[in-house]
């Protein structure tokens, strides 16, 4: 939420994919930037002044434990207008 700014919105999608029920979670902020995607879910890294870095540390080992796949990317390019989203496959 602190990414998409006061007039952004944030969707919440749950489909079948492959047989598989998928939460996509998507905003319309700016998106990850270019250089960040490679250390998202690297311990203490973080794109924010005062962030900490864990806190996709640690969805992604709570996801990788339960055995749920998961991607955080970038919407352009997937024919849907700007920002990211987190997938999640059960």
């Amino acid at each position: 939420m602190e990414a998409i700014g006061e007039d952004g919105r944030i969707e919440l999608r749950l489909a079948h994919e492959a047989g598989r029920p998928v939460l996509r979670i998507a905003d319309s902020g700016p998106g990850i930037p270019g250089e960040a995607r490679a250390l998202l879910f690297t311990p203490f890294f973080s794109t924010k002044r005062d962030g900490r870095g864990l806190g996709l540390t640690l969805t992604q080992g709570i996801l990788s434990q339960h055995g749920f796949d998961f991607s955080l990317e970038n919407r352009c390019g997937n024919g849907e207008a700007g920002g990211a989203e987190f997938r999640i496959g059960f």
